[in-house]
């Protein structure tokens, strides 16, 4: 990948050149035969250049997305080596208790789990008011525009982030790997923190809270179409069966009809 980059670079600069001898010979003189003043192909040279270019950026894409993969599975690893580690301290104090210790401990790690589960389920699935354990009924009207006049938006039902940052340093309190016996503690209390963070900077929440809305309009568009596909199928095929017994039954096709319709339970 480095050499093409070379060559990408090398290319760009060649007809860079080429452009600037161009430039040079606008006065009339005789255009030079050879060196820095030729220019490339306007057209073989160019396609080259533009599909060296495209390559390039679709293998830098390729190496990004195995570099964030790669990331990904170290955190994973790490995580686990964490949650192995926190395990097996628990075993470790659960052997140093009696019998309604070792009971009461063990419920309590159950309900720790309850709650580590459903955060790191929300966080990855990106739905950061949901760690959190907040109901977003946050419903945006508008904009609107008359006459050249924006009306809106009018925004209803929001989270004030005095409220996030109450609700965050509670669930903070519960989900502390200090607190939380669950092995994967440590792993939720920082997925609370990096929802907390997006959702108290008004920036980034608004740029998340874009994303929702985006992703609900194109839900609702999809539910209306799926609607409106079938709707559209079952009253196609009730023409077609009408058409088809009126064509069979002839003349006695609308009494027959009629009284069908009437006798139907």
């Amino acid at each position: 990948m480095e050499a093409e980059a070379r060559e990408y670079e090398a290319m760009k600069a060649r007809q860079y050149s080429g452009n600037g001898g161009n430039a040079n010979n606008m006065g009339g003189g005789k255009p030079k035969m050879g060196g820095a003043g030729r220019t490339m192909p306007k057209g073989a040279g160019g396609r080259n250049f533009s599909k060296m270019e495209e390559e390039l950026k679709k293998k830098e894409a390729e190496k990004a997305s195995l570099q964030a993969a790669k990331e990904e599975e170290e955190q994973e690893q790490e995580a686990e080596r964490i949650r192995l580690k926190r395990e097996a301290a628990f075993e470790a104090e659960l052997k140093k208790m009696n019998e309604e210790q070792k009971k009461k401990a063990q419920q309590q790690k159950k309900k720790d789990a309850k709650i580590v589960n459903r955060i790191l389920k929300a966080s990855k699935s990106g739905k950061h008011y949901a760690v959190l354990g907040i109901r977003n009924f946050e419903l945006q009207i508008g904009p609107y525009y008359v006459f050249n006049f924006k009306i809106g938006p009018l925004v209803l039902f929001r989270v004030k982030t005095k409220a996030i940052k109450r609700i965050y340093r509670n669930l903070a309190r519960t989900v502390h790997p200090d607190k939380n016996r669950d092995g994967r503690a440590e792993e939720a209390f920082h997925a609370i923190e990096q929802s907390a963070a997006i959702l108290t900077d008004e920036k980034q929440r608004q740029d998340y809270d874009k994303k929702i809305i985006a992703s609900r309009r194109r839900r609702n568009k999809y539910a209306v179409d799926s609607v409106m596909r079938v709707s559209h199928t079952v009253w196609s095929q009730t023409a077609t069966t009408f058409k088809m017994t009126k064509k069979v039954l002839g003349p006695f096709s609308t009494p027959i009809l009629v009284v069908g319709a009437l006798i139907m339970p």
